[in-house]
């Protein structure tokens, strides 16, 4: 998957509000992710799945602020 910067952003904001607006638990959500993430045997794709869930956590934590 690749994605210019602006769809990147586009992107890790539109997971970041759904997030907000889940009325669930972001962490499980997130920790969810990450376990599918890491069971991926693709190193490439790996690397760039956990660097996109950073992305939306930081997004995320700040509010969009980012």
């Amino acid at each position: 998957m690749n994605l210019c910067p602006d769809e990147r952003l586009l992107f890790v904001r539109m997971i970041s509000a759904m997030l907000r607006r889940s009325g669930g638990d972001a962490g499980a959500f997130m920790f969810e992710a990450y376990r599918h993430i890491v069971s991926d045997t693709n190193q490439a794709r790996r690397s760039y799945m956990l660097d996109l869930l950073e992305s939306v956590r930081h997004d995320y934590v700040h509010g969009g602020y980012t």
